[in-house]
C-alpha cells in the first residue's frame, strides 16, 4: 500500500505583528546583518526612548514605556519590521535546505516554501 504525503498551506496575518516584535530580536538581526554599531546603537535610542499615556474620561492619565514592539506611525518602523520578517524567511530557507522533503514541491523539481507580502506570509509544507 502506497502512502503519499499531503500538502499544508499556513497563511500567517502578521498585521499586529508590530506590536511583537521583541527588541532584543531585532537587535541581534540588525548585528547579524552587520549594520553599524553607531546605527544599532541609533536604533536602540529611538525605540527605547518612547513615552506612552493613556486617556481616562478625555484626560491623559500617567505615563509609561513599552517593553516590546514597534511604534505604529513611525518612519523607521516599517523598515524594521521588514527586517524582522527577512529573519523569518531566511529561517524557513534554512530550514528547507536541512529538510528538502518538508516543503511543498510543484512540477519541474521547483521547491516552493513560502511567499510574503507586506504583514502577510504563506507557508507551503507537507503534512
Amino acid at each position: 500500500m502506497r502512502h503519499s504525503k499531503g500538502n499544508l498551506i499556513l497563511e500567517l496575518d502578521m498585521s499586529k505583528a508590530y506590536e511583537r516584535v521583541k527588541w532584543k530580536f531585532l537587535y541581534a538581526i540588525l548585528e547579524k546583518m552587520r549594520f553599524l554599531a553607531r546605527f544599532i546603537a541609533l536604533i536602540k535610542h529611538a525605540i527605547k526612548h518612547y513615552w506612552f499615556t493613556i486617556l481616562v474620561n478625555g484626560e491623559p492619565f500617567g505615563f509609561f514605556k513599552s517593553s516590546q514592539g514597534l511604534r505604529q506611525g513611525d518612519s523607521t518602523s516599517p523598515a524594521l519590521f521588514i527586517l524582522a520578517s527577512e529573519a523569518l524567511s531566511r529561517g524557513l530557507n534554512h530550514l528547507s535546505s536541512q529538510n528538502p522533503d518538508m516543503f511543498y514541491q510543484m512540477g519541474c523539481k521547483t521547491r516552493v516554501t513560502h511567499l510574503a507580502y507586506v504583514d502577510d506570509i504563506i507557508i507551503f509544507t507537507r503534512c
